[in-house]
């Protein structure tokens, strides 16, 4: 049949603990904390005190008519549930649908089923602080201050894994920055489409191999290319660009792209990793799959060609 002949469609693979180099612990819920538990008893404690008083309004007091003994339960399991709901059910399940990893130029994050990515420069101040029911949470902020990720951590162990990637993003984002070295003209993009940029980058590459004769511009030094791809300091975007242009020449650094660029690498610098000549060597076809969802839409397209 036509439906049969049709595959459904893909959804991104949001789960990130398998991939190496990042640093995704579990935040899955572990157990339940003893605040909100606490409050959840003490809610249904008022519950059962009000199903007490409606049976002595209706049964020994006579103050109530004989059909209101039916609410009793009614109301004892809607308050009952009604606390649960708020204090644990909800934020069980929130701390089931969102995860998060470091990687080496940002943050990814996937909360039910969506998937974003920010890099370092744009983020900002992370915490661990008791929300309003009393739950250790995680929260993490841009650098307008605007929240954009909330996991409650539920139970010993995903607190332990909360904190260990808490520190873990306080020590990346407050990493060293690197200069921009001399050769980032030539390997910024600059606003243009992918498929111009990797044009451009092959030029360079193409450039760098001849001697610049009169009149003409001198070829761009391309011996610190390797030092560009392997420095995480620098931005996403060059290193990206370095790791291209090494690739397209061939050059014999085809190794140290090879050491550096792992599935840690910022989702820029594997795809045209992935794109480059001999680099499916390096970034797979499922590997770079996996990263679709946090690329922009000109990218996909240029892996779609590429396949």
């Amino acid at each position: 049949m036509l439906l049969d002949a049709i595959p459904p469609a893909a959804k991104p693979d949001t789960s990130f603990r398998h991939r190496r180099g990042l640093v995704a612990p579990s935040l899955r819920p572990t157990g339940l904390p003893a605040v909100p538990v606490k409050r959840a008893l003490m809610t249904g404690g008022l519950a059962a005190l009000l199903m007490a008083y409606l049976v002595w309004g209706s049964v020994v007091d006579r103050s109530f008519e004989d059909e209101d003994i039916y609410l009793i339960p009614l109301v004892f399991v809607a308050v009952t549930l009604l606390a649960a709901a708020i204090l644990l059910v909800r934020p069980f399940l929130r701390a089931l649908r969102v995860e998060l990893a470091l990687d080496e130029a940002g943050v990814r994050c996937a909360a039910s089923g969506f998937v974003t990515y920010y890099p370092w420069v744009l983020l900002g101040p992370a915490q661990i602080e008791p929300d309003w029911r009393g739950i250790p949470t995680l929260t993490l902020m841009n650098e307008g201050g605007r929240v954009f990720a909330r996991v409650p951590l539920l139970g010993a162990g995903a607190h332990a894994s909360g904190a260990s990637l808490l520190q873990s993003y306080n020590r990346r984002r407050a990493g060293p920055i690197s200069a921009a070295p001399p050769v980032a003209r030539a390997l910024a993009r600059q606003g243009r489409p992918i498929v111009a940029w990797i044009e451009a980058l092959a030029a360079v590459g193409a450039a760098g191999d001849k001697r610049a004769g009169y009149r003409e511009q001198a070829p761009v030094d391309l011996g610190e290319l390797p030092a560009i791809v392997a420095d995480l300091g620098q931005a996403p975007e060059l290193r990206a660009a370095a790791a291209y242009v090494l690739l397209a020449k061939r050059a014999p650094d085809f190794d140290v792209v090879k050491n550096v660029v792992t599935e840690a690498a910022p989702p820029l610098v594997q795809l045209l990793v992935h794109l480059a000549p001999g680099g499916e060597v390096i970034v797979s076809r499922d590997s770079i799959e996996a990263l679709r969802c946090f690329l922009e839409p000109d990218e996909a397209a240029a892996l779609d060609r590429a396949a």
